[in-house]
């Protein structure tokens, strides 16, 4: 903002109007959702509006949950939606719009928010959700925080004449409808990638060689027969002489984000490692507990906890790749027993997955099919992140 004008640092040039100063509550008219629980259906005639409907980027989602009573009433297209129970961090007070009208019911925990004469409902929604910490610091709860209507309205703002509300609202519009398109093609992609996943391990897609022949039948193998499967370890986390601060070679289940792993997200020091040794670079490493089946490939020597195991093949007739693509198409946990935190794998059942091998010429072809294909998906990932960190710069610079 220009500290000697009421203006954005960023605008359009037919404006130059100072931005007045405004009232939640003197815009909009506040409505309560109401509570439907006897209701609820998993398919009907009107979508719920619940906690679950507005995400952190101030889109609109499905909650999963309907209502056919006609009785009910429905919202009207460009009311916000905002949210008022802090489900998860950065959620309390962030809005949406309603697209449409009588094809929405607000329930409880959740705020209507219809704009009066002259606030454009597209502006409104994204100064509020740029404003999201205004009402996370003034929701109070002891288990889950809640704002109130008083605080809720009396939230004070900066805002134009309505042509240029009107004119920042269909910008940021439009910049939200490509990055959903870009967001569609990108589930596109996955969803070829599950098709592939599913027709190739279930060999009803094969590959050839370069002569045009087909490959051998597949072998159909268990874990024990081509790998030996060793276990992390995690040092003792109130012995401050086994942790690191400045290090990262040590790696916990949180820290598996990504398919290559170049470094741990804890470090432990020589002491903490004791006679234990690093996973080697190129190993395939997999969690068992807790969160079943996670998968990833160090790309340097690392410690892992004990919740991960890690492969060492047997013979030199395995592709890595492979395996990490193999044994995320099927479900780990059917191999698994419940336990007291749910369900987890031994010595006994991961050594007892089954792996259907083919000969490593054609492992070497399916691993690069799918390595290209996720270099495609990564290429989107990095599309739509370019449009959101845009979007971020131009909020700032745009609003005051």
């Amino acid at each position: 903002m220009n500290k000697q004008t009421n203006t954005p640092e960023l605008r359009f040039p037919e404006f130059d109007e100072e931005w007045k100063k405004r009232k939640l509550g003197e815009v909009v008219n506040y409505k309560n959702g109401g509570s439907f629980e006897s209701l609820v259906k998993n398919h009907g005639v009107y979508k719920l509006i619940t906690l679950k409907s507005v995400n952190t980027e101030g889109k609109l989602c499905n909650s999963g949950k309907y209502i056919d009573d006609k009785c009910v009433e429905t919202l009207c297209n460009d009311t916000l939606v905002m949210i008022l129970s802090e489900q998860a961090p950065g959620l309390v007070g962030m809005t949406a719009i309603i697209p449409n009208n009588n094809e929405y019911v607000l329930n409880q925990r959740v705020a209507a928010l219809v704009p009066k004469q002259f606030i454009d409902s597209q502006f409104l929604s994204k100064l509020i959700n740029r404003n999201q910490k205004y009402f996370s610091v003034r929701s109070a709860g002891t288990k889950v925080k809640n704002i109130s209507k008083g605080h809720v309205e009396n939230f004070n703002f900066l805002s134009p004449n309505y042509t240029e509300q009107q004119k920042i609202g269909n910008f940021f519009s439009k910049l939200d409808r490509q990055i959903e398109l870009e967001e569609e093609k990108l589930e596109l992609l996955e969803q070829q990638k599950r098709g592939y996943m599913q027709k190739i391990f279930s060999q009803e897609l094969r590959f050839k060689d370069d002569n045009g022949n087909s490959y051998p039948k597949w072998s159909i193998k268990k874990i024990e027969d081509i790998s030996k499967v060793n276990k992390g370890f995690t040092p003792n986390t109130k012995n401050n002489e086994y942790w690191d601060e400045l290090n990262e070679n040590w790696l916990s289940i949180a820290g598996m984000t990504q398919k290559y792993l170049y470094k741990g997200n804890k470090g432990i020091t020589e002491k903490g490692a004791s006679k234990h040794a690093k996973v080697d670079k190129d190993t395939l490493i997999m969690s068992f507990k807790l969160t079943l089946g996670k998968l990833a490939i160090v790309k340097e020597p690392i410690y892992t906890n004990e919740a991960i195991c890690h492969f060492v093949w047997k013979e030199s007739n395995v592709n890595t790749e492979y395996m990490y693509y193999y044994l995320n198409s099927i479900n780990i946990s059917t191999f698994g027993a419940q336990a007291v935190k749910g369900v987890t794998l031994n010595n006994d059942s991961i050594n007892s997955i089954i792996v259907k091998l083919p000969v490593i010429q054609e492992q070497n072809k399916i691993a690069y099919f799918f390595n290209e294909l996720d270099k495609v998906i990564r290429k989107q990932y990095a599309k739509i992140e370019v449009l959101k960190q845009r979007k971020k710069g131009l909020l700032q610079k745009m609003f005051i």
